[in-house]
Order: structure tokens, then sequence, then C-alpha cells
């Protein structure tokens, strides 16, 4: 079995590992077993798993070779994988914001882990009725509320549908209670994490009747969608027991969306640091000049070509899609209501072609069964099984000799004859698409590769990773040496409910660094080749800037972006950021923060949570 690095031990003992029966926390071996049975095992002894296979899976795991993506390593073998189906096992899902319920089904999935994608383009918001007025909701602390909201998902889902209903359908307002909520701390027995308690479900209901009260008799604008589907993001994520990951997609025309996240213009309202924003764009010159504003003083937006995702599959083959926007991380195209089946495979650890090949037969027939799941909403269901689309990733890509373009396009090959033949077996439709480039952030750890098609970010560098406060590891790294502060939040506030921790990083001899001589053109260039020959989806990718690269950057896209389907930049040192995901340190700095560290004791590590690096940087990358 291939030794993880400290780093990636403690990601997957404090992300991925889960109790078992018997008290203890899995090891590796157990998450393995617990994984692949989750994914073959109503399917053992059946003509649709080939002899051996089981042992194959189990083997490219313990090696690091490949696996699912993180939800399905969290989620896959659980009982709860029996109550709530197939969502649990993908990563991601889409909406297009065109009536106040998709609101409510985009609570129910982040509340439920996945990642959501929305578009608040006006050809969608502006379908959504105006705002009523002197509509009034209060809290109360008694059992004779209106409604005393259930202890459950579906009991919040239920208090965020009513509000949408008195504030755009009846105008009638209510009270509602809490007392029922558990506290904060106890545990969530069947999916897992921790209770946040009831108070950031109190803070999300006045904050969103705040913004539409501001809106009162007339329409809401695509921003103040923008800020009550960040507003959920913040209430899932709230007190570090969950992770959500969130994706705006607007118009590249649209001057009060492309503000939203400009230092110069005054304080950012928090719940915008929840989610990355994009523009809807197929010509460069279609852009306002404000998108290029947020180059210099913001956070970038991306760029997502829909209109080469409806035509193109890898760039070059036309191969219709009938998808609506994309996941968080832009790596994968969706109808509304899809959701996205993500495989990974560690192109560093693979030691041929051949064993690619099989490596990448053998996981597209894992997220073929992961296809065949129930899912709890009929929309994701109808069109899960329609499309049947996967997204069989690789990563370290920039590491690996077997990236390049015959190789992918053979691998590419025996992916597409595989579609055919097991879905003939299954009596399934065949998958719309087969292949992506994922950010992979927490998995590239695991396995100790390079993230995606991204070049490191240096050759040293600080990773900084955020605990609740009273996480029980928090002690353990702090007397292990680690910088532990808390999170200083995106409006200049500070949550002492969350703490930062520096770990220290040194990236092989070797690996190409974004700030040495892999600049930003050699990054849109490999960026382009994995588009033409390997994915079929898209490729999610952040490209590194500096800001007197700019000018280079538009003049690449004028003739480029016919040949992209989603792209997103980070200006590499002067981002604005603070407590930034990920830091660049000379080699004496990291040489002086090593030196003080004592080894950490994972028998100390104990089941909890962190934030989800499922993304590069902790952040999914399409901004």
């Amino acid at each position: 079995m291939k030794e993880m690095t400290t780093l990636a031990k403690i990601i997957y003992k404090r992300t991925y590992a889960r109790q078992m029966n018997n008290g203890k926390l899995e090891n590796w071996e157990d998450t393995i077993n617990r994984v692949i049975e989750g994914n073959v095992g109503k399917f053992r002894g059946t003509k649709f798993l080939e002899q051996g296979e089981e042992d194959k899976l189990k083997k490219y795991m313990r090696e690091l070779k490949a696996m699912p993506a993180g939800r399905g390593l969290w989620f896959s073998g659980t009982e709860a994988q029996k109550d709530i189906g197939g969502l649990g096992l993908n990563n991601c899902a889409f909406f297009s914001i065109d009536h106040v319920e998709k609101l409510v089904i985009t609570q129910d999935y982040l509340m439920l882990g996945a990642g959501v994608g929305v578009s608040v383009e006006h050809k969608y918001v502006s379908l959504i009725p105006k705002v009523k007025s002197s509509v009034e909701i209060t809290h109360k602390k008694t059992n004779d509320a209106d409604f005393i909201v259930p202890d459950s998902r579906e009991g919040w889902c239920e208090l965020t549908r009513k509000i949408m209903d008195s504030y755009f359908l009846t105008g009638k307002g209510f009270s509602y209670s809490t007392v029922c909520l558990r506290d904060a701390g106890e545990p969530i027995k069947k999916f897992g994490g921790k209770a946040s308690g009831a108070l950031p479900l109190i803070d999300f209901v006045e904050k969103v009747c705040g913004i539409l009260d501001e809106r009162a008799g007339k329409h809401v604008r695509p921003i103040d969608i923008v800020d009550i589907v960040c507003a959920i993001g913040e209430m899932v994520v709230s007190g570090n027991v969950r992770r959500s990951a969130i994706i705006i997609l607007g118009d590249c025309w649209d001057k009060e969306y492309l503000k939203a996240k400009r230092w110069d213009l005054g304080v950012i309202p928090s719940q915008r640091s929840k989610a990355n924003f994009s523009v809807v764009c197929d010509d460069i010159d279609d852009v306002h000049p404000l998108f290029w504003e947020t180059y210099l003083n913001g956070e970038p937006f991306g760029i997502v070509n829909l209109k080469n995702m409806r035509i193109y599959g890898r760039m070059g083959n036309k191969q219709k899609d009938n998808c609506e926007g994309v996941n968080p991380c832009g790596e994968i195209p969706l109808a509304d209501g899809e959701v996205c089946n993500l495989q990974e495979i560690f192109l560093p650890n693979v030691e041929s072609e051949d064993e690619f090949k099989e490596i990448a037969r053998l996981m597209h027939r894992w997220g073929k069964r992961v296809s065949t799941e129930n899912y709890h909403n009929e929309i994701t269901d109808s069109i899960v099984k329609k499309n049947r689309r996967i997204g069989t990733g690789i990563t370290g890509c920039l590491q690996s000799p077997l990236f390049n373009p015959a190789t992918l396009d053979n691998v590419y090959k025996e992916l597409e004859d595989e579609n055919i033949k097991y879905s003939k077996l299954l009596g399934i439709n065949p998958s719309v698409r087969l292949t992506t480039v994922k950010p992979s952030g927490t998995l590239s750890i695991l396995g100790n590769v390079t993230a995606g098609i991204h070049p490191a970010f240096s050759r040293y560098y600080i990773r900084r990773v955020r605990f609740a406060y009273n996480d029980a590891l928090v002690p353990v790294l702090r007397k292990a040496g680690h910088t532990i502060e808390p999170e200083r939040k995106m409006d200049g506030t500070i949550d002492y409910n969350t703490v930062v921790v520096d770990f220290y990083c040194e990236t092989p001899e070797g690996t190409p660094c974004a700030d040495e001589d892999f600049d930003t053109i050699k990054q849109l260039e490999v960026l382009k080749m994995a588009q033409k020959h390997w994915s079929d989806n898209s490729v999610s990718v952040t490209v590194y800037y500096k800001k007197d690269e700019i000018f280079k950057i538009k003049e690449w896209l004028k003739d480029n972006l016919k040949e992209l389907k989603t792209i997103s930049f980070l200006c590499h040192n002067e981002h604005g950021f603070d407590q930034a995901p990920i830091e660049a340190i000379s080699k004496e700095e990291y040489e002086k923060y090593t030196a003080k560290l004592k080894p950490v004791n994972f028998e100390d590590i104990v089941i909890g949570e962190i934030e989800s690096m499922e993304c590069e940087n902790g952040v999914c990358p399409v901004k």
C-alpha cells in the first residue's frame, strides 16, 4: 500500500474516514472496503461485474492510482446510501433559477453536501414574480408559533419554502419556532457530521427577509438571487459542520453582477465569499469592460462558453448536449437538475498506457453503476437516467509522461468502446459524456500529485486549512507548532468559530511551478490540449496570472475562446485575499517554519470534518 504524506493522512482521517460500529475510526483499508462495497455490492455474482473486477478496484485504490471523487469516498457503502441514494454519491448539481422553488431544492442539495451551480441570467430570473409588500416573518422561542421547524434537513427546507411562498405568492407573514432543533455540536447520525444549532438558520432568515424587503413591490434582480443563494451557502457551512460549493452564472453585460466582488467598491457582503462567479460568454468582445476590473481590483470572474458545451464533446468533435450550465468547478456541463458523477485517475502513479486504459475502463464502469442509483428528486432522477453522464478525470497531469495527445486519444477510444458495451449489458442509455479534468484539490493531496492540469503553485508554499474552533485536532496541531488563528471574513469581521491552520509544503523537483517557468500562456495551451484530446465534458482550471499579463490574456482569449468551454483565473500574488488557501513562501521561510514543527500523533485524530479541498486551493476554480 502506497504511503500518504502527513497532510494527506490528516485530510483523509478528518474528511473521509468514518466511525465504524466498534467505535474506531476507519483506516485506509477499511475505507477501501466500504467504498467498493457500496459500488459493487448489489452487482456481485451477476453478469454486470467482471471476474476479478472487485479485486482490481481494491488494488488500484491501495496503490493510489484511482478512486471515486471525494463524495464517493465519504458516502459510498454507508447506511445512508440506502436511504438517500445517488445524490450522496455525486459531487454537484445545477439549476436555472427561473422559479423560487429552485432555491429550496438548491438548499436541499447543499445540505446533503452536494455543490450546486445556479444560473441567474436575466432570461431565468425575469420569470420570477414581483416581491410582495409588508411581509413580516418573526422568530419565536415558544411552542405556539405558526410553524415549528422540524429537526431535519426537510424541516429547514420547508421553512425556506414558506418564506418564498410569503414573499412571492401569498403576501402573508408568519411566525416560526426553532425549539425542536438540536443543540450545536450534537451528532447527525445518518449522514454524518455535527449539528450547527438554530443560530445559522435564524441569521439566514433575517438576511433573506432583508434582501426581499428591499425589493418589495418590484422584481428581484439577478444580484438579489445571488445573495439569497450565497446566504443559503453561508447557513449550510456555518460553524464548520458542513461544506458546500456554489457557482453563479450571470450575464456578461450585467453591471451590478460584475461589481459583486470588487474590493475597491467598499465592504462586500460576507455571504458572497461562499460562491464563485462566472459569466456566460462565447466571444470575449461581448464582455462589459467591468469584467476586466475584477482582474485588477477584485476576485476575477470566470468564463463559461455554453455554446461550445452544447455543440462539442472533445473540441473539434461535434456531439450535441442538452446542458444549461455547469457544476461549481466548471468541469461538467449539466442540464437543469442534473448531477455530476466523478471518478479520478492519478496519472503519475500509473505505470503504462495499458494500465491507464484498464484503470480508465474500470472507473467508467464504476460511474455507470452510480448512475443506476435512485435519486430522491424526480427532476434529477429523470435527467440522470436520460444522460447517464460520467466524468472520469485525470490528475497530476504535468508530472506524468502519459499526459500526451496520442495516449489520451488512445485511452479515450477505449472508454468509447466500453460505454457502448457496458450500457448495452446494463440495458440503459449510453453515457452522453465520458471524461473530464476536475480541479482535484483533496484527492491530489491524498495521491501526492499536483492538482488536475495545474502546475504547482510555487516551489514552497503554505496550505491553509479551516477547522471548527473547538475541533479536538486544533490543540494537537497547535502543540505540534502549526500557526493557528481565527478566520477573518470578507467583510472584515472575525469568525471565532472557525480557525485557520497553516501547513508548510514543498513541491517535488521536476514539477512545473506557476511562479517559475510555467507562465500564463503555457498554462492556457495545456488547457487547450486537455480539452481537445481528453475531456468531452470540460476542463476545470485556475490559470495563475500576474497583473502585467492581463493584456496577454485578453489577446489570447480573442483567438482561443472558441476552443474552450470553461476557464478561470487567479492573480498569483496580488489577489487581495486574506488568509488565502495557498500562499507562496521562500525556501528560507519554509525551512524556518518546518524547523519548529513536531510530529503529529495520528492516534489523536478523531472523526470530524474540515474544509473541503476537493477543489484546488480550497475553492472551486471557476470564479
